[in-house]
């Protein structure tokens, strides 16, 4: 009995507190209130609510003053040029002796634990190693304060020397200019350099140091210079303005001084990576057009040959058309339009290649097959004659169309003789009135892949010619559509493109 009553008062407990939390829930006003409880000491939830202590990203970049005492670890930026040893070490640096401010500089950084101290000793620090030109223990130091304090208010001073760095290791290299590009042999793929003035740089990097030309070769002279692999160090540099500080002044500068690196020095794929980042990233930059101009250049140049993967192909004359459509007014739009036929040229190529390539294979279908498909998407080539031919020898005779270059047709979904097998509107119905309408048969809906021509939306079509008057019964005429003109086409194909 005792135990059954122990049940039933549990019961009952979780039903009353059921009952008050549907009653809380529901808006009733029940024992438990919750709107009458409040904090037995609101002044101590106050302090744990307040964020007066924590200091964000715009507060880290404030200039000198910010709050702090001349004890506390909580200082803020006025604590640095409080504290007395600070005041030693920057006296040290004014007066020009840079070694001694740098060690003091280094003993406080290590010491204090303050965030804005330990960050601008940090920083001073950096700065009387490149006051020394000791370049390479002031990058390190530079990255040291932009990995430990990413917010750091001295972000700005730190990517400019940096990028100074970065330029005399490379012997103040300049940004590529497009005066500098030469038209694109395809006679030797990938053999050719990208730039007029390879000769130029090979010369200058002959009268480079051994340790400047070979990355394995010590440097134990210059301590302006590091010990191994300057160049490397010089994109290391640079990499840490635009990457530490990508809304920076400099970073669409130091990305494209590392395009014209890579593209100097012949890694066409590098050089396009950089070029890629620009026109994705910083559409409103001044290397802007250069990016588009280069980075289609890069990619034709890295092609290897019809022998070889055509994507670089395929992605130059995509990007080259793009930049015709972007930019209007481009110095250089007639090499670019030479270069797009040049492109079509040797994609015809590729596909010769192909049909040469079945007929080492003793498969004369397949030759076929491959050389009608190059008269298809390439009739205007030089390739093509090789494929008419080709299948003259197999039997098949092809007509030579003119020497044009034109671009591919896009299908339309009903050909001439498709509209001439359709059927007429029954009478009476509300589409059959003075406007003549027909619709299609079940055969041309079923089958509109097969085709052909050209399916454009002409503004200046001829309207069907009238039908004559046919006794009851005689069967309605279709009328014939013309055929857009050939200059039509290519316009509208220019202007969708």
């Amino acid at each position: 009995m005792k135990h059954l009553l122990t049940i039933s008062r549990s019961a009952l407990i979780a039903a009353v507190s059921m009952m008050t939390l549907l009653g809380g829930m529901s808006g009733c006003r029940t024992g438990l209130d919750m709107s009458r409880m409040g904090f037995r000491n609101r002044a101590t939830a106050d302090e744990l609510a307040s964020t007066d202590d924590i200091k964000g990203p715009l507060e880290r970049i404030l200039p000198i003053g910010a709050r702090g005492s001349s004890t506390g670890s909580t200082g803020g930026y006025a604590f640095s040029e409080r504290n007395p040893e600070y005041k030693r070490a920057s006296k040290l640096h004014d007066e020009g002796k840079f070694s001694e401010a740098e060690k003091a500089f280094k003993q406080l950084s290590k010491a204090t634990k303050d965030g804005a101290l330990q960050e601008d000793s940090m920083f001073m620090m950096a700065e009387c190693q490149f006051q020394q030109k000791r370049y390479p223990q002031a990058q390190d130091s530079f990255d040291e304060l932009l990995n430990a304090y990413p917010s750091t208010r001295h972000t700005t001073q730190t990517t400019q020397r940096l990028f100074q760095i970065g330029r005399y290791w490379l012997n103040f290299e300049e940004i590529v200019t497009p005066n500098e590009i030469q038209q694109v042999d395809f006679e030797q793929p990938g053999k050719q350099p990208a730039l007029a003035t390879a000769e130029d740089s090979a010369r200058k990097n002959r009268e480079k140091p051994l340790s400047q030309r070979y990355a394995l070769v010590p440097n134990l002279r210059d301590r302006s210079r590091p010990y191994f692999d300057t160049d490397g160090r010089a994109i290391e540099a640079l990499r840490s303005v635009w990457l530490k500080d990508p809304t920076g002044p400099l970073a669409d500068d130091a990305l494209m001084m590392t395009a014209s690196y890579y593209l100097r020095k012949g890694d066409y794929v590098e050089a396009d990576n950089f070029f890629t980042i620009i026109r994705n990233e910083y559409p409103d930059s001044p290397h802007f057009q250069n990016a588009f101009v280069f980075g289609s250049h890069a990619k034709l140049v890295a092609y290897q040959g019809p022998e070889y993967d055509g994507q670089q192909l395929l992605a130059a004359r995509d990007l080259k058309e793009s930049t015709l459509r972007i930019f209007k007014d481009l110095p250089e739009k007639e090499m670019l339009k030479e270069e797009l036929r040049m492109i079509y040229e040797e994609e015809a190529r590729k596909e010769w290649q192909k049909a040469l390539f079945w007929e080492k294979k003793k498969n004369p279908k397949a030759v076929q097959i491959q050389c009608r498909e190059l008269l298809r998407r390439y009739p205007s080539s030089e390739s093509a004659d090789l494929a008419r031919q080709k299948l003259a020898q197999l039997g098949e005779n092809v007509e030579s169309p003119s020497r044009e270059l034109r671009l591919p047709s896009i299908p339309r979904p009903f050909s001439q003789d498709q509209m001439n097998d359709a059927k007429p509107l029954k009478e009476g119905s509300p589409s059959a009135g003075d406007q003549r309408q027909w619709e299609a048969s079940n055969k041309t809906a079923e089958q509109p892949q097969k085709s052909g021509g050209s399916w454009f939306p002409w503004k200046k079509r001829e309207e069907p010619q009238a039908v004559p008057d046919k006794p009851e019964g005689a069967e309605r005429l279709v009328p014939e559509f013309e055929s857009a003109p050939d200059s039509e086409e290519e316009e509208f194909i220019r202007q969708l493109l």
